[in-house]
């Protein structure tokens, strides 16, 4: 089953015009994101020099074998594969199922390369320099009970550092022992617990344990990961983050004629770019600050903001595609600028696949009361309206609402008779009572849910297990929620299931 992403929770226009209407958002983008085009790109790019290769392989050896993960990816970059690239932040134990879905997609997409022709491999970038420690500290699971529950750290310190130099604290033991007490026991437990406790632990930081964490969840794919804080690899990128500082002043005045544009097409700039826009930051200490115009030189610790970070990981592999998640997409619209002001050519920029995973258990609620995922995306409210209409003679509203309808116009011919602006009375008190009319079906609706312990029970099941807080269920629930009882065979189980063809939000049963 698919559900066009038009449907489900506010996306910017400019993402969706990118998937339904790609001939209006064209001039913001440098290539279509097709998998033909994909492929077209990777074998048109330049190839890495040799010494490049070298150095890069050997940097991200040193990675791969620090967190347990496969070197079979190394070695194909180190031959020419061109690179298949997605990224996210480090949130406690892999944050919500779009940091899985985003590793899937590349998987796919290098394979699909591969299989036409193209060597490829999958490369995920942990966002080792984000310093929003707040934003990776929680993460949310359903519970035995399909109740959604937080689980979180304390990263909080004396200044705001990047992610790759923060540690976790003897509190990571707490968060470990808090996820599993809530989820569901099953004999796949010893195996969640034995993965959780090899990478969260004390003294690590969130990049190296995410990295950890992913490696196992995707042991035997050739998916490769990278700090970005590494010595070596930002030894690679200096030549190329030396000339986005020469040429500052071009790229400022590229964005913020870029987001001039999109405001006058109808959409807007992600990211704020003004006269003080520099696009880095300056490393003082561990701390990272901005850095305005006057500050810039060629001398500082520097570490890009979100529009210069594809230039450094285009300056270290050889990306055939980016793989990002909406607000991603959104944004590349205005560091296509940055692409051209620095004569560097922009991949296609791939959405990644989103969808929402569907246990047997809630299929079997949803087929109960007859609820499809576009329900579930309209909110509670209406889905309560669903279910007790499933379930009760409510019927009888609608035949109220005709009869009075046809009562109320039965009047127009008399009132104009007198006076033909009483029509429009008219009108407006058919609306008023049409008003009170639906908020007693409403009120009616409410009072039947609250008498019914099963209907209030099931709505939290599909709410809480399809769409939590109100977001689609990618952005929000853990893979642990899944681990725990489905064990390791849900991600083999989700590559097969998950079509790169299509580009609408992917219902799977599972």
């Amino acid at each position: 089953m698919h559900v066009s992403l038009r449907h489900g929770p506010p996306a910017t226009r400019l993402f969706i015009d990118y998937l339904e209407n790609w001939s209006q958002v064209q001039p913001f983008y440098a290539q279509p994101y097709s998998l033909d085009a994909i492929r077209r790109f990777a074998v048109q790019r330049p190839a890495l020099d040799a010494a490049h290769r070298d150095r890069l392989c050997s940097a991200l050896a040193e990675q791969q074998e620090a967190w347990g993960a496969g070197e079979r990816g190394i070695e194909k970059l180190h031959s020419g594969a061109v690179a298949v690239v997605t990224g996210q932040q480090p949130v406690l134990f892999t944050g919500p199922l779009f940091s899985i879905l985003k590793a899937i997609t590349a998987i796919k997409i290098a394979a699909w390369l591969e299989q036409n022709g193209v060597k490829a491999v999958p490369v995920f970038w942990v966002a080792a320099e984000d310093h929003d420690f707040a934003e990776i500290e929680p993460t949310w699971i359903l519970n035995r009970n399909s109740e959604l529950c937080r689980v979180s750290v304390d990263l909080a310190g004396e200044e705001p550092k990047p992610a790759g130099w923060l540690n976790f604290r003897d509190d990571v033991k707490g968060a470990i022992a808090s996820c599993l007490e809530h989820l569901p026991q099953s004999e796949f437990i010893p195996d969640l617990r034995a993965l959780l406790e090899s990478t969260y632990q004390p003294g690590i930081s969130p990049v190296n344990a995410f990295a950890k964490m992913m490696a196992r969840l995707f042991d035997g794919t050739e998916l490769t990961f990278v700090n970005p804080l590494h010595d070596g690899l930002r030894s690679i990128a200096q030549p190329v983050m030396e000339k986005a500082i020469a040429r500052n002043s071009q790229i400022r005045a590229a964005l913020i004629a870029r987001n001039k544009a999109l405001t006058s097409a109808g959409y807007h700039g992600q990211v704020k770019v003004d006269e003080n826009f520099t696009g880095f930051f300056n490393y003082q200490g561990q701390a990272r600050q901005v850095v305005r115009p006057g500050e810039l030189d060629k001398g500082i610790a520097w570490s890009p903001n979100v529009l210069l970070r594809p230039i450094l990981q285009d300056a270290l592999f050889p990306t055939a595609t980016y793989i990002g998640g909406p607000a991603e997409v959104a944004y590349f619209a205005q560091v296509a600028a940055v692409y051209k002001t620095l004569d560097m050519p922009m991949p296609p920029i791939c959405p990644r696949i989103s969808a929402t995973l569907i246990e047997p258990r809630v299929a079997k609620v949803a087929e109960k009361y007859g609820v499809e995922m576009g329900d579930v995306l309209q909110g509670r409210e209406h889905l309560k309206r669903k279910v007790v209409a499933a379930t009760q003679d409510d019927d009888v509203f609608d035949r109220v609402r005709i009869r009075i309808e046809e009562e109320l116009e039965s009047l127009k011919p008399l009132l104009n008779s007198v006076d033909a602006t009483l029509a429009g009375a008219l009108d407006t008190s058919r609306q008023k009572v049409l008003h009170q009319l639906e908020g007693l079906k409403g009120k009616y609706v409410n009072a039947v849910a609250r008498r019914n312990d099963t209907i209030e029970r099931h709505l939290d099941t599909l709410c809480n297990s399809l769409f939590p807080e109100k977001k689609q269920q990618e952005r929000v629930i853990n893979i642990t929620s899944f681990l725990a009882r489905y064990g390791k065979v849900i991600l083999p189980t989700l590559m097969e299931r998950l079509s790169l063809e299509v580009r609408e939000h992917q219902v799977v049963e599972i």
